[in-house]
């Protein structure tokens, strides 16, 4: 009886390492998948930062060849910045989350 005990305890024992590392398997890929959907939408915000940077250098061009200044005072230009720095800061918070999940990986 006692070899079949330690047989029975020595499965039990293999089957919870089995499930044990299923679970830390199934974290691990959970926490992969949330730092690549973090990583699009960093590219995302990146993308916009830079059209609106391009659309505010073109405006700026443009107000200098027509009015030859002006270009602090254009409210479009003001608004293009504006939502710069929005973006820069979703930008700077996607950052500390992936910061985040480093951290804890």
């Amino acid at each position: 009886m006692s070899r079949f005990r330690r047989f029975k305890n020595d499965v039990r024992t293999g089957w919870a390492k089995v499930r044990q590392g299923t679970a830390k398997v199934a974290d691990r890929s959970l926490e992969e998948m949330e730092f690549l959907r973090l990583k699009f939408q960093l590219y995302k915000v990146e993308d916009q930062i830079k059209e609106h940077l391009r659309a505010a250098g073109e405006r700026a061009f443009q107000l200098i060849e027509r009015k030859g200044g002006g270009v602090l005072e254009d409210k479009e230009i003001q608004d293009l910045f504006g939502k710069v720095d929005q973006l820069k800061q979703e930008e700077a918070r996607i950052r500390f989350e992936i910061d985040q999940i480093k951290e804890q990986g």
